[in-house]
């Protein structure tokens, strides 16, 4: 097991890199939010972090309520992806989604809010799958999702559970992203990839070809590597 952890222990070169790749899949699913939403959405910078498992489980806030996605991997990244929203972020969702004043939603219990955010997390994971494809230049395809309103411990523990049953690395890429619209209204989102061992050594193979790139251009400069301040999930929901 300590031999996979160390798989993704990354330079910083590695860490700009990707870095950069989490701000290329965010301005993608903000996009394809935007023209779904009908309105202009702004993204701050995203973060990135890669966590071991059991240090997520130690970080995350179990009893935070969360409204989210899972979807398989296929491809040459296989493994699993999974979008999160905390709750307060996905009422303010369901009220851009389905034309009602800010505020109005209090809890998901109908059909048609739950079908509402599984299409958003939906939009956002294939966008995202597109990004990541685009730039490890590969393919990756995400299977239909499912959709859970519960405990982002349960959320989490039921995706951990999934990754189990395949030959998977230890380890998880985090994305951090906060979206704004004209309204200044923010929502919060986290989005998980679970790469599979093979996904890994993909990953690793790319970046690498990156640092050699960097170390040849004399005159390159890496790109920002974000705030590694605060951990990725401990924020307000």
């Amino acid at each position: 097991m300590r031999e996979r952890r160390d798989m993704l222990e990354l330079s910083t070169f590695q860490r700009d890199a990707l870095n950069e790749l989490g701000n290329i899949a965010s301005c993608h699913a903000v996009t394809a939010l935007a023209e779904m939403i009908g309105v202009t959405i702004e993204i701050a910078v995203p973060k990135v972090e890669v966590v071991a498992i059991e240090e997520l489980q130690r970080l995350i806030d179990q009893d935070k309520i969360v409204a989210g996605i899972l979807v398989e991997l296929e491809g040459d990244l296989s493994g699993y992806l999974q979008v999160l929203f905390p709750a307060r972020s996905a009422f303010t969702l369901v009220d851009m989604l389905m034309g009602r004043t800010n505020g109005d939603t209090k809890s998901i219990e109908t059909d048609m809010e739950r079908s509402a955010l599984m299409e958003t997390g939906n939009i956002l994971a294939s966008s995202f799958c597109s990004a990541i494809a685009d730039f490890f230049h590969t393919t990756l395809m995400p299977t239909p999702p499912s959709f859970a309103f519960d405990m982002m411990g349960a959320m989490v523990e039921n995706a951990i559970i999934a990754v189990a049953q395949m030959q998977m690395t230890d380890q998880i890429i985090l994305f951090r992203c906060d979206f704004k619209d004209e309204k200044e209204l923010t929502i919060h989102g986290y989005i998980l990839m679970f790469p599979s061992f093979d996904a890994v050594k993909r990953i690793l193979s790319v970046l690498q070809g990156m640092v050699g790139d960097g170390d040849r251009d004399s005159g390159a400069e890496s790109g920002s590597g974000g705030d590694r301040g605060a951990t990725a999930l401990d924020r307000p929901g």
